[in-house]
């Protein structure tokens, strides 16, 4: 078929409305047939473009590959969940039915499993995908952040600030040597934790929920749906730990902001002082910030925070330092463990990860496998889908690293007479180690 220009087109409906030459005269001297005059000027009469528009039709992903191909994927996929791309060409390569075949790449193979969503991996996580609740009143959320590698004289301090967003205040501000050898950007947990006690015994109370951000150290690894030891604490405190969203700094943002204002107000142009004399400076800088300086926050109204909100010295959840063995709860632990379920797949030696090393034998070698705590014996419980996806039990193991003074870093003295003191690990924030 002869194509026929655009301008062309044009000039076959002005000489046949304007010349009144008819669809013979204008085929024979453009070379083209009537019919296709007659097609573009009554086209332009009726008001449509003279432009040619070409529809190919929707083939779909390896749609121009054989029908026995696509067959062959689906099913070396359903029946190899974890099968990749490159496994599937691999023995689609082996099979003598598609030897003649043309075979996709496996680039391709991976777009055509992506439309069906049974076949997309999801990464597991512990990031939410929504902005946190925000609270409505005192003491229901404390916020947490840090700021590291601030250097002194004598060292290198992480500084930790905890903010409480409705009541408008400071909990507290700490300062800690930077252990060396450690990642520059880690927190650790025990430093966060002592941060935690000193604000408990502080403000004689305990937060409903505690709000941090992603710290590796606090969360464990992103990518593994176990609780972290420090999870498990607050768990056990009785304490909700609320991870905000990857990537959105503003689900803390009152923290955030009290960080910058605590390190404007109290660190910045204090370089010179050695860690000791700059923890009092940031301890008495907390007190002035929350009982003497107007606050720019919305609801304190020109007000320092304690004065806006009376109700900060009001412990909702009372807490006492040698106490807190007595309040630690494991049955609040279990319970949090035994409603959840955790895929593992098993590395070549026969062993899975539950915070700690399980063997289950060399026999289920990188298959994948489930695992929930059972809290009526403390027991973790390996088990797989069989027929009719009726769970087939594997193995038990007791738990380990999950007793008291494994989450708690304390050690339990049972007194006869009730409950005595206990010595907590809240060190001097300042002392060089």
């Amino acid at each position: 078929m002869k194509h026929v220009p655009l301008a062309d087109r044009i000039a076959f409906y002005r000489l046949h409305c304007e010349e009144e030459q008819t669809y013979a005269e204008i085929a024979d001297r453009y070379q083209v047939s009537r019919e296709c005059v007659r097609y573009w000027c009554r086209r332009q009469r009726d008001g449509q473009d003279c432009r040619s528009q070409y529809h190919r039709e929707k083939i779909g992903a390896l749609g121009r590959f054989d029908p026995l191909v696509r067959f062959v994927i689906l099913r070396l996929r359903l029946r190899h969940p974890h099968w990749g791309p490159n496994r599937i060409l691999y023995h689609l390569k082996k099979r003598p039915s598609l030897t003649d075949l043309l075979q996709p790449s496996e680039a391709s193979i991976g777009r055509y499993l992506h439309q069906w969503d049974r076949f997309h991996r999801h990464p597991s996580t512990k990031r939410p995908t929504q902005r946190p609740r925000q609270p409505t009143r005192v003491h229901e959320v404390w916020q947490v952040d840090f700021k590291v590698g601030i250097r002194l004289p004598d060292g290198i301090a992480n500084l930790h600030t905890l903010r409480d967003p409705f009541g408008e205040a400071t909990i507290g501000g700490y300062l800690y040597p930077a252990t060396p050898g450690v990642v520059a950007k880690r927190v650790p947990m025990e430093d966060v934790r002592t941060s935690l006690r000193l604000c408990f015994k502080h403000w004689n109370t305990l937060p409903e929920v505690l709000q941090t951000d992603g710290e590796p150290s606090l969360i464990g690894k992103p990518s593994d749906t176990f609780p972290s030891l420090f999870t498990l604490w607050l768990v056990g405190m009785g304490i909700e730990h609320r991870i905000i969203r990857s990537g959105k700094p503003t689900d803390n943002a009152e923290v955030e902001r009290a960080h910058r204002t605590l390190y404007d107000y109290a660190i910045l142009g204090n370089q010179g002082c050695d860690l000791q004399q700059l923890q009092s400076i940031v301890q008495a800088s907390v007190q002035e910030l929350n009982e003497d300086l107007p606050s720019n926050a919305q609801g304190c109204a020109g007000k320092a925070p304690l004065l806006a909100h009376p109700e900060l010295r009001q412990p909702r959840l009372p807490y006492q330092p040698e106490h807190e063995l007595a309040w630690f709860n494991l049955q609040r632990v279990d319970a949090y463990l035994g409603n959840q379920t955790w895929e593992r797949k098993v590395d070549v030696n026969g062993i899975i990860y539950m915070g700690e090393r399980y063997f289950l034998g060399r026999a289920y070698s990188r298959q994948v496998v489930k695992v929930r705590f059972d809290p009526h014996d403390r027991t973790f419980v390996s088990f797989r889908l069989g027929v009719d996806d009726q769970e087939e039990e594997l193995r038990r193991w007791p738990a380990r690293l999950l007793e008291v003074e494994d989450l708690t870093g304390l050690v339990p003295e049972p007194l006869p007479f009730g409950i005595g003191p206990q010595q907590l690990a809240l060190p001097l924030l300042w002392s060089k180690g």
